[in-house]
């Protein structure tokens, strides 16, 4: 399996909207927190947006929510959306110099475990663990 800087981008960004999940965030914005184009921006929230992650908000104040709850939003599912578009599993990605079959058969299946376990990963649990770490690096400062 191999995960994308986009798909990176979109992982960070998806965790972006979730500290504020009850107003829209703009491209602009994260363009900016993310050091990237907006319009790299665009292409990764068309699909993102394609697959129902996030909606957006028009108007004065617009921007991108997310459209499920953090829960229901796993890692698999934004790697899926960004470089897996139409699939339900990463295809067989052998790395080059590995063409036996023997070869080929254990990276498709340390790909999968990849894949399932990035699926079973949700934003949720991210968004604690990083609000968790924040948490002990204060308290260590202080």
């Amino acid at each position: 399996m191999k995960l994308s800087s986009r798909a990176d981008y979109a992982a960070k960004a998806m965790l972006e909207l979730t500290m504020s999940p009850d107003r829209p965030v703009t491209l602009a914005y994260l363009a900016h927190t993310q050091n990237i184009s907006i319009s790299y921006l665009e292409q990764i929230f068309a699909l993102l947006r394609k697959h129902g992650l996030v909606r957006s908000v028009r108007g004065p104040g617009g921007g991108y929510v997310l459209n499920k709850n953090i829960d229901e939003i796993s890692v698999g599912d934004i790697v899926k959306a960004i470089d897996l578009p139409g699939n339900d599993k990463p295809k067989e990605n052998v790395p080059s110099g590995h063409g036996a079959p023997e070869s080929a058969h254990l990276w498709k299946q340390l790909s999968d475990m990849v894949y399932d376990y990035l699926s079973s990963v949700s934003l949720r649990d991210i968004h604690e663990a990083d609000k968790k770490q924040s948490g002990d690096k204060s308290s260590q400062a202080a």
